[in-house]
């Protein structure tokens, strides 16, 4: 963990919160270079200024507000729970299943909403794979974790929009982590949608990839 650091109020901060390292390393590289001051949930990475404790996320929050200045743009994704035939899973299983999907990004959302109201105009950037988790094999429980993300992201942008707080999901191809070029494509939709132009989407869905089935 860094030290403590004099708070810029003039800057933009944002909170990185991704399980994907390759996809971290991305998004902070084009946000630093787009000026904005970047603290990450986890291990530090490059480019990165401060780096949070997930294990207690309501003080690691506070802590990017109070060291950097202000929380301005807040990106967290859900990993999807794995592939099991839903017939052959117990219940219980299942239920943890997307209850554990589903914990990290209320959780960041919910302690960082307080920092994010407090600094007026800002964005929560939500990564999933959107719709498209219904389409693979024995993946009931990661369809319900992902529909419950865009459930959530459509529910926050009415619910914070009267704040100031803009809420959007970037969906993925289900196969992100075989793509070298979804990192790069992920960074700069996180640009666009952190920036001045993104507040034209609120509680909308952008589709990386090349096409395919489209979803509302």
């Amino acid at each position: 963990m860094m030290g403590s650091i004099a708070p810029v109020e003039s800057a933009r901060t944002a909170l990185v919160a991704l399980n994907d390292r390759a996809q971290s390393r991305a998004v902070v590289a084009r946000l630093t270079a787009d000026g904005v001051r970047v603290a990450v949930l986890g291990d530090l990475i490059d480019g990165a200024i401060l780096s949070v404790d997930p294990g207690t996320v309501l003080a690691s929050v506070e802590r990017v507000e109070v060291e950097l200045g202000s929380l301005n743009i807040l990106v967290c994704d859900a990993v999807s729970p794995k592939s099991a035939r839903f017939i052959d899973t117990p219940p219980t299983e299942w239920f943890e299943a997307v209850r554990s999907s589903m914990f990290v990004p209320f959780a960041v959302i919910r302690a960082a909403v307080p920092a994010l109201r407090r600094a007026g105009d800002t964005r929560i950037l939500l990564v999933g794979t959107g719709w498209s988790a219904t389409q693979g094999r024995d993946a009931t429980a990661a369809a319900a974790a992902q529909g419950g993300l865009i459930a959530l992201m459509k529910t926050l942008a009415r619910d914070l929009g009267p704040d100031g707080i803009i809420v959007n999901e970037i969906a993925l191809p289900a196969q992100a982590h075989d793509d070298p070029a979804i990192p790069a494509a992920l960074a700069s939709a996180v640009s666009y949608l952190a920036g001045p132009h993104g507040s034209a989407m609120i509680g909308q869905i952008l589709t990386l990839g090349r096409g395919g089935e489209l979803r509302p």
